[in-house]
């Protein structure tokens, strides 16, 4: 070791050491080439023996050594992580060693402290003086509040950050503890541990500690891709409290207002409490798309994901999550209200369950066509009051705007017609109406700015059956919806252009919850059904015996026949056109089946040859009557055959040979 203080490096040693071992290699193969084909003595072959010994041991020397030089190499080429890099990337700048003293005027100066081999930073009031000869454990604020050595408000260990910058490419918020405020505010910390990523051009930024937020954190103007993972995030007890749920302020603001549309973002939250007056996550300005959003666990938010603010595309996020519990709403998808094409389309919502959100579970409006909805939803929209107009105009209804009764008020969260002809619209009332408590009521005059309506009908969740309002689909005034359902168990779905989405989910409180763009089958036991959703009527019934049709059958301009029979007739020759079986009536056992017959005649000048005929069908014999051939036509019916009582032969004896084409359609 020696040697190598005094300015001999361990890579010019090992290489001296693969010279050493190639010369003497090179020497014992000289001595070898001279004793081959000589006669040399004991003494000399021992020198060969030993040569040749030494030449194995150089030759192992030599492929260690050179290795090392690789490695050494190798590791030359990396950037060396010093303690002094360490704390500049967790935001301190080491200003000298504890015992010497130090007049401290920023909380991110760190002293060295021997002792224990680690950095402390002074989180008291500034400026502070240290004294020469101190410790941690003897200096503090006594003066204050009687307090030494550790503590938020005296010295803090800021040594911890080896683990984010073995990483590398990982920045921890914890680095950024310095920034949390007194009153316990992250989002300071939170945010430099995003600008420092980003100036550093690194992509994950995560905490594994329980950060409460006093003002958004601000994801913005990412240009590659970003992985965010906090273990808990909350409001801070002195967050913005809203005044209109719709623009609540979020724990987390995607977009802000600089940069273009990001892509590629992986945020990844796994407990968030909005404590009654946060969002969870919004996504505005600029916003983002082709992203995951996953929120575990999420409580007491406004709203959990919101995407109704941005000013551009905001496309194909996948959203999921675990438990959402309690809020206003779990999910708010709509276009937003300026800016280019501020689409919220094609996102995919999955969460394992959505619960207790008391205006319902997620709300689609116009702008988020092709939304793709997964997972389970049950007990939303407690808040909600549906009621059915006796009238059929929304013309002058705005969604946000007041509606009242003369006695109680609301806001109009949405307005539908689910079903042909029957206009609802959907108030956000002020308590839990669940139950049938709606302050709303059969008779009521409804007013809302410019426009009136009467009720007709009211419904609230739990109102007599399991149903709750878990998916609003506000499309009224859309061209289509477009969404897709495909869900375990929902406890129901309102709102408008159902029939043109596919649902699929299972419900205990109606049979027809599956419908693939208005169609819908349901199957009782005993019969099939196909009904048409919006028009809310059976389309048919299948049973065992028959299918029956749920309307008049209007054939337009097209026929309908059982069987048919087509040939040329000659003059004078019989030919059979049909041989009867006798089928019977499950309705009325040992009648006879009855069959109308229509004759075509051939398309020229000839007339009389166009007419109709019925045949009674029994179990030995057939029988005509109810016929309009007419003797001019010159056909025969045959049916009195004895060794074909069941066949039925036409023969026609015009001096011509005729096409004609028979249709058979039992009665």
């Amino acid at each position: 070791m020696a040697l190598f203080h005094q300015g001999v490096t361990k890579r010019q040693f090992n290489i001296a050491g693969a010279v050493l071992g190639i010369f003497i290699m090179l020497s014992c193969g000289l001595t070898i080439a001279v004793c081959q084909g000589s006669e040399c003595d004991v003494v000399v072959w021992l020198i060969v023996g030993f040569h040749f010994v030494l030449n194995i041991a150089a030759s192992v020397y030599i492929v260690i050594s050179l290795n090392a030089v690789r490695q050494e190499q190798y590791m030359d080429k990396q950037t060396p992580v010093t303690y002094e890099d360490v704390m500049s990337r967790g935001g301190y700048t080491p200003v000298g060693y504890f015992k010497d003293g130090f007049y401290i005027e920023s909380h991110n100066q760190a002293l060295y402290l021997e002792s224990s081999d680690k950095y402390v930073a002074w989180r008291g009031n500034l400026p502070y003086e240290l004294k020469p000869g101190k410790t941690p454990e003897t200096d503090g604020i006594k003066e204050v509040d009687g307090m030494y050595g550790y503590s938020p408000n005296a010295w803090v260990d800021v040594s911890n950050l080896m683990p984010s910058i073995r990483l590398d490419n990982m920045v921890l918020v914890e680095d950024f503890f310095h920034l949390v405020t007194d009153d316990g505010d992250w989002t300071p910390a939170a945010q430099a541990a995003l600008k420092h990523a980003f100036d550093n051009k690194l992509n994950k930024v995560w905490s594994f500690q329980r950060m409460a937020f006093k003002s958004p954190l601000r994801i913005d103007n990412w240009g590659r891709g970003l992985e965010v993972r906090f273990a808990n995030v909350e409001a801070h007890k002195n967050f913005p409290v809203y005044t209109d749920w719709k623009n609540a302020t979020p724990l987390i603001l995607i977009g802000g207002s600089s940069g273009g549309g990001m892509v590629a973002l992986e945020i990844h939250i796994g407990y968030m409490n909005g404590k009654t007056v946060a969002n969870g996550i919004s996504v505005q300005g600029p916003g983002c798309g082709g992203s995951r959003i996953h929120i575990g666990r999420a409580i007491d938010c406004n709203i959990v994901y919101d995407c109704s603010r941005q000013t551009h595309p905001s496309a194909s996020n996948f959203i999921t999550g675990d438990y959402w519990h309690r809020g206003n709403m779990g999910a708010y998808f709509a276009r937003g209200t300026s800016g280019k094409q501020p689409v919220a389309e094609g996102h995919k919502l999955s969460v394992g369950f959505i619960t207790g959100m008391i205006y319902g579970g997620s709300l689609w409006r116009n702008g988020s066509q092709y939304g793709q909805i997964s997972g389970d939803a049950d007990f939303n929209g407690r808040y909600l009051s549906e009621v059915t107009l006796s009238g059929n105009s929304f013309t002058g209804l705005e969604r946000g705007a007041e509606i009242s009764n003369g006695t109680a008020s609301g806001e109009v969260l949405a307005f539908y017609a689910q079903t042909a002809g029957v206009y609802k619209v959907l108030i956000i009332e002020k308590v839990n109406v669940s139950g049938g408590n709606s302050s709303f009521a059969t008779g009521d005059k409804l007013t809302s700015g410019s426009w009136s309506g009467e009720v007709s009908a009211v419904r609230t969740a739990e109102q007599g059956q399991q149903f709750y309002f878990d998916i609003i689909l506000d499309f009224y005034g859309s061209a289509f919806a477009k969404i897709d359902v495909d869900c375990g168990y929902l406890g129901g779905i309102v709102g408008h252009s159902l029939h043109s989405c596919s649902l699929n989910y299972k419900s205990s409180y109606s049979a027809y919850t599956n419908s693939m763009n208005g169609a819908q089958w349901v199957h009782s036991g005993s019969t099939m059904t196909l009904r048409d959703s919006y028009l809310n009527k059976n389309v048919l019934d299948s049973t065992a015996d028959f299918v029956a049709p749920g309307g008049h059958l209007f054939m337009r301009n097209y026929r309908t026949y059982g069987s048919e029979f087509a040939a040329t007739f000659a003059p004078g020759k019989k030919q059979t056109i049909r041989t009867f079986k006798h089928i019977g009536s499950t309705n009325a056992p040992g009648v006879k089946d009855i069959y109308e017959v229509q004759v075509f005649g051939p398309d020229n000048r000839l007339k009389g040859i166009c007419s109709s005929f019925k045949v009674a069908v029994s179990n030995d014999r057939l029988e005509i009557f109810d016929s309009t051939v007419k003797e001019a036509s010159t056909l025969k019916l045959i049916v009195d055959d004895e060794n074909a009582p069941m066949v039925l032969q036409v023969q026609q004896d015009s001096p011509y040979t005729l096409p004609l084409y028979f249709t058979f359609n039992r009665k």
